[in-house]
């Protein structure tokens, strides 16, 4: 079960493995994603119950099944549109695309489980960055985790509340995971530079879509916020330099995998595997595109190799 917390009036964050946003107006409420699986929109659906509300709208930040599993059985409950931007909206509505970019092909057995491929459901609207006036909050772009992840930052004069999706990853996931999945990892820099100066703009609270609520007006959880800002982007110059001190000599991107598994041992299954593997050609691509690695065409393969 969730439990349901209240920043504001209007705004309640859903907390669970992955937090639910939710704009509360009269009888109407805006989801920001939908969570896991029906089962979990089921539990959205009870909430919504309680507080009598009639119609719902679905914001999805992006595009990964833990964030739109319970969309399919919200859309058809509540017959609710549901607004992402044009690139993610294409993965929302063919799931099978998230599994099949990891893989590079159809997915086999093993990479078709809920927490890659969700159920399909309908973007019924494409959302732009800047402000939404139908929807009363901003749009800001977060890529680098996803292709086109956006956050939602609330328009209340009172307080601004700015739901960061997966723009950053918790203390705990880190020391878990160590290396968590990027698809660009410039962007994703940029991103978390960003996110640091939304504490000096008027941000009452902090949501990210794991882990727990930043609330700015303390000091202490503002601190907390900014160090764990600075421990995501550590992790990402450690693993970049991980990477790089290996490429004295070629190496096959299958080469890296086992080699930064072994480094921060990662125990791998099909799905750590595949989600491993686009983050680490993610990282070659950044050294390759900032001029620290080459890529070269030898024993018929692709091998990268540091710059000399």
């Amino acid at each position: 079960m969730f439990d349901v917390i209240k920043l504001d009036e209007s705004f309640f964050v859903l907390k669970s493995p992955v937090n639910v946003g939710m704009i509360l107006k009269g009888d109407e409420a805006v989801l920001i994603d939908t969570g896991s699986s029906s089962d979990h929109a089921k539990r959205i659906a009870r909430i919504l119950g309680e507080l009598s509300v009639r119609k719902v709208l679905i914001i999805n930040t992006h595009s990964h099944a833990d964030h739109i599993g319970g969309n399919s059985f919200l859309q058809s409950k509540y017959r609710c549109r549901i607004f992402a931007t044009k690139l993610e909206s294409a993965f929302i509505e063919n799931p099978v695309l998230e599994p099949a970019y990891l893989w590079g092909a159809l997915p086999f057995k093993g990479i078709d489980n809920k927490f890659l491929l969700a159920k399909p459901s309908v973007v019924t609207d494409i959302i732009d960055y800047g402000i939404s006036e139908e929807l009363n909050v901003d749009v800001i772009p977060l890529s680098g985790h996803s292709f086109d992840m956006i956050g939602i930052l609330t328009n209340q004069t009172n307080k601004r509340i700015f739901f960061i999706a997966d723009s950053i990853v918790s203390s705990q996931t880190i020391q878990k995971y160590k290396v968590y999945f990027l698809v660009d990892v410039a962007k994703h820099l940029k991103t978390l530079e960003s996110l640091k100066l939304w504490v000096e703009n008027d941000v009452s609270f902090i949501v990210p879509s794991h882990g727990e609520v930043y609330n700015l007006e303390s000091d202490q959880s503002m601190e907390e916020f900014l160090r764990l800002v600075e421990l995501n982007k550590s992790v990402v110059h450690e693993t970049v330099n991980t990477i790089l001190n290996y490429l004295d000599v070629p190496k096959i991107i299958d080469d890296i995998v086992s080699h930064v598994a072994e480094k921060f041992s990662l125990s791998l299954d099909a799905s750590g595997y595949v989600l491993l593997l686009q983050t680490l050609k993610a990282y070659c691509n950044y050294l390759f595109e900032n001029d620290y690695v080459q890529i070269i065409f030898q024993n018929k393969r692709l091998e990268y190799v540091r710059k000399q």
